[in-house]
C-alpha cells in the first residue's frame, strides 16, 4: 500500500514535466512550420514546373514522330531522306532533354525526402530524450517523502483529484509513445521511398547516356549519307540501285561460289557443316548496338538491317567466325569495305565497314584468323553507310541473311552503358 502511494505521488510530482513533453511535438512543429512550408512549397513548385515542361516536350516528341511516319511514306529521294534524318535527330535531342529533366525532378524529390527524413529524425530524437528524462525523474521522485507530499495538498479531495489526473497522464504518455512509433514508421517509409528514387535516378542516368548514344548514331547517319552521296541526288540514286542489285545478286553469287568450292568446302570445318558447333565472335563483344532487323535502325527507310553491329574502336582486328574461303573483298555504298567468307553447310558470313583487308579473294582462312580491321567512322574511306565506329556482321544461309544470334555463343557485353561518341 505504502509502495503504491509513493509511486502515485511521485508521478504527480512530475506531471508538469509530462505535460510539457506532450506539448513538445506541437510546439516544435509550430516553430518549424513556416520554414518547413516554405521549403516544401519551393521544392514542389520546382517539381511541378519541371513536370509541366517534360509533358510539353513529350508532346513535341509526339509531333516529330508523326512527321517521321509521314516522311517515311514520301518518295524516296536524298532530300526526303535527309529531312527524315533531321526529324529523327530532333526527336532524339528532345528525348535527351526529357531524360535530363527527369533526372532533375528525381534529384528534387530526393532532396525533399531527405529534408523530411531529417526533420522526422530530429523530432523522434527529441521525443526519445524527453521520455528518457521523464523516466529518470519519475525514478528520482519515487524517493520523495510521501507524507510531505500528502500534507502539501490543500485538501484530501485535491489530493485524489491529482490521483485521477495521474490516470489521464498515464494515458497521454501511452499516446506519446504511440506517436513516436508512428513517426518511426513514417520515417522508415520515407527512407524506403528515397532509396527507390535513388534507384530510379541511376536508371535515368543510364537512359540519358543511351539517348545521347542514339543521338550520335542519328547524327553520324546523316554525315555518312552525305559523304557517300556527295549531297547529290544522282549519287543517291546510284546508291539505292546498288543496294537493290546487291540484294538480288548476292544469293546467286554465293550459290555459284559454293558449287565451285564444293569439294574444298566438304573437306574443312566438318563440325560446322553438321551444325555441331557455334560461330566465333569476330570481335570482342563490348556492345551489340544494332540487332537483326532492328526497328530503330536509322536507315530502315532504305533497307532492313541484315545483321548485328558490334561496337569496336577503329583498327580493331577482325577474326574469321569459322574456317572458309574468301569469296570477295569489295567496297560499296552500303557496307563500305567488306568481306564475305563462304563456309560449309551453305553458310556465309559478311564483315562490313572495314579500314583495310588482311586476306585475298580465293584464299582459305582458319577460324580465328585475322581477316581485316574495323572502321565505320562516318566520312572515313571505306566507312559506307555507318552510324559510328563498329563492325557490321552478317550470317547468310542459302544466300539469305538470318539472325546471327542463333549461331553465336551467348553474348556477355562488357560495355554495360552506352556513351556518346562510342557506338555503332
Amino acid at each position: 500500500m505504502q509502495r503504491g502511494l509513493r509511486t502515485s505521488v511521485a508521478i504527480i510530482c512530475v506531471s508538469s514535466l509530462l505535460g510539457q513533453f506532450l506539448c513538445v511535438p506541437t510546439t516544435y512543429a509550430a516553430s518549424e512550420a513556416k520554414v518547413i512550408k516554405d521549403q516544401a512549397d519551393d521544392l514542389n513548385k520546382d517539381i511541378t514546373d519541371k513536370r509541366s515542361r517534360v509533358k510539353e516536350i513529350q508532346n513535341l516528341i509526339g509531333s516529330y514522330q508523326d512527321k517521321i511516319k509521314s516522311q517515311e511514306n514520301q518518295q524516296l529521294s536524298l532530300s526526303n531522306q535527309i529531312l527524315l534524318l533531321d526529324n529523327r535527330i530532333k526527336e532524339k535531342e528532345l528525348r535527351l532533354d526529357v531524360a535530363k529533366r527527369q533526372i532533375e525532378i528525381l534529384n528534387l524529390e530526393i532532396q525533399a525526402l531527405g529534408s523530411n527524413i531529417t526533420r522526422q529524425e530530429e523530432r523522434i530524437n527529441l521525443q526519445k530524450d524527453m521520455i528518457s528524462d521523464l523516466v529518470r525523474r519519475l525514478r528520482q521522485a519515487d524517493d520523495v517523502d510521501t507524507l510531505q507530499i500528502f500534507l502539501s495538498r490543500p485538501s484530501l479531495s485535491a489530493y485524489f483529484d491529482r490521483v485521477e489526473e495521474l490516470k489521464r497522464l498515464e494515458g497521454d504518455l501511452g499516446q506519446a509513445l504511440e506517436r513516436v512509433k508512428a513517426d518511426k514508421a513514417t520515417l522508415e517509409s520515407d527512407k524506403q521511398a528515397r532509396e527507390a528514387k535513388k534507384t530510379d535516378l541511376e536508371q535515368q542516368k543510364k537512359d540519358l547516356k543511351e539517348e545521347a548514344a542514339r543521338l550520335d548514331m542519328e547524327r553520324n547517319s546523316k554525315i555518312s549519307l552525305l559523304a557517300e552521296t556527295k549531297d547529290q541526288q544522282a549519287e543517291f540514286n546510284r546508291m539505292v540501285d546498288e543496294l537493290r542489285q546487291q540484294k538480288e545478286t548476292t544469293a546467286d553469287e554465293i550459290a555459284q561460289l559454293e558449287t565451285t568450292l564444293k569439294d574444298k568446302l566438304a573437306a574443312i570445318d566438318e563440325a560446322l557443316a553438321k551444325g555441331e558447333t557455334l560461330l566465333l565472335w569476330p570481335v570482342p563483344v563490348r556492345k551489340i548496338t544494332t540487332r537483326f532487323h532492328d526497328p530503330t535502325y536509322p536507315f530502315i527507310n532504305l533497307f532492313q538491317h541484315p545483321g548485328v553491329d558490334l561496337r569496336a574502336d577503329v583498327g580493331t582486328p577482325i577474326r574469321a567466325a569459322a574456317g572458309g574461303y574468301v569469296a570477295w573483298t569489295k567496297q560499296g555504298k552500303m557496307y563500305g569495305n567488306y568481306i564475305m567468307l563462304i563456309h560449309p553447310g551453305n553458310f556465309a558470313t559478311v564483315y562490313g565497314h572495314m579500314t583495310r583487308f588482311n586476306c585475298k579473294p580465293g584464299t582459305y582462312v582458319e577460324r580465328g584468323d585475322i581477316i581485316g580491321f574495323t572502321g565505320g567512322m562516318p566520312g572515313m574511306p571505306g566507312a559506307g553507310l555507318s552510324t559510328g565506329p563498329h563492325l557490321h556482321f552478317e550470317v547468310r544461309q542459302d544466300g539469305i541473311p538470318v539472325d546471327p544470334m542463333g549461331f553465336l555463343p551467348e553474348a556477355i557485353e562488357t560495355d554495360t552503358i552506352q556513351g556518346p561518341g562510342d557506338q555503332s
